[in-house]
């Protein structure tokens, strides 16, 4: 019998003081939204579940995490998890998500729901390497007159969050979810890889925080014009408070972060390590980016502050 594991992050859902101001922002960012009852849900170009769900609140805060499972896994799960003191259970708000639910030791709730087999992984180990050394014809073209300006995003690929207890969240989310750590920044970062074989560097990770909070999602695209694209659509829409492009040190994904309205961010990425069964975790003590060499020191209240309600 298989090892019990989440496939990938297939979403989250945020509280917001206001609705419009998120369905705004997260449009501009190029999701396709869909209001369902008191909630938006938020879509990428790929199918499935919605990748965030806006739900109202008196404050932006982190609502539930989502992870994908095998269809086959689901029974299974809920009887690991009730062994393991978190038993899953219905919550008023569960029609926001099929699946099972239950609450992480800190009170996180967690929708688990079933995909496919052939959809249990995103299409990240099949995704086309980047425009410009793929080999397409140069001479005598305009390249840049051919370049896709509308940015809309592939899929979710990954989120952070702040947590209490990190060694403890760490080990607990290894236990019942079946995560590997893939590296961590130490002491302050650890990267969580799901799935089997060659998958992406990351889908979760857990900043080392004093309350549990949001810190970002993070959605692929296939390269750097598209992440320049990405950036000056926010900015053109008015929302001009970003950080990057840059490259990260560990997964070496390109990036841009954009604030959102709230005070977190939202990532475009492309360009990720993959890892395969092979891949062995490390400590690191670098700079979680090798460039652009002037950023702010991201871990401090310029990037890592915890917008969160305690």
């Amino acid at each position: 019998m298989h090892t019990l594991r989440i496939q990938h992050l297939a979403g989250y859902g945020l509280e917001v003081p206001d609705l419009q101001v998120g369905e705004d922002f997260y449009t501009a960012y190029g999701l396709r939204s869909q209001r369902q009852g008191d909630t938006v849900q938020l879509h990428s170009q790929q199918s499935g579940p919605a990748a965030i769900v806006l739900m109202p609140g008196a404050q932006k805060r982190l609502h539930h995490l989502s992870f994908a499972v095998q269809a086959q896994d689901l029974e299974r799960f809920a009887e690991h998890l009730k062994a393991l003191g978190t038993p899953t259970t219905t919550p008023a708000f569960a029609q926001v998500r099929e699946g099972l639910w239950f609450q992480d030791p800190w009170g996180t709730w967690i929708n688990l729901v079933a995909v496919p087999s052939k959809a249990a992984a995103p299409a990240s180990t099949t995704e086309s390497p980047p425009k410009g050394v793929t080999g397409l014809p140069r001479t005598d073209r305009h390249l840049w007159r051919e370049l896709p300006r509308q940015i809309r995003p592939n899929r979710l690929g990954h989120m952070l969050m702040y947590t209490p207890d990190w060694e403890k969240a760490e080990a607990y989310y290894c236990q019942a979810l079946g995560f590997r750590v893939s590296d961590r920044a130490a002491g302050k970062v650890a990267f969580l890889s799901g799935g089997e074989g060659v998958r992406d560097h990351h889908c979760f990770g857990l900043i080392n925080g004093t309350h549990r909070g949001f810190q970002h999602g993070s959605f692929h695209v296939d390269t750097i014009d598209d992440i320049g694209f990405g950036a000056l659509q926010m900015h053109q829409a008015g929302f001009k408070e970003g950080f990057g492009p840059g490259r990260h040190a560990l997964a070496s994904n390109l990036f841009y972060y954009v604030r959102d309205p709230w005070g977190s961010w939202i990532e475009y990425y492309a360009d990720m390590d993959k890892i395969s069964e092979d891949w062995q975790a490390k400590d690191w003590n670098e700079l979680p980016y090798i460039w652009p060499a002037w950023a702010p020191e991201f871990w401090t209240k310029e990037m890592n502050a915890n917008f969160e309600p305690r």
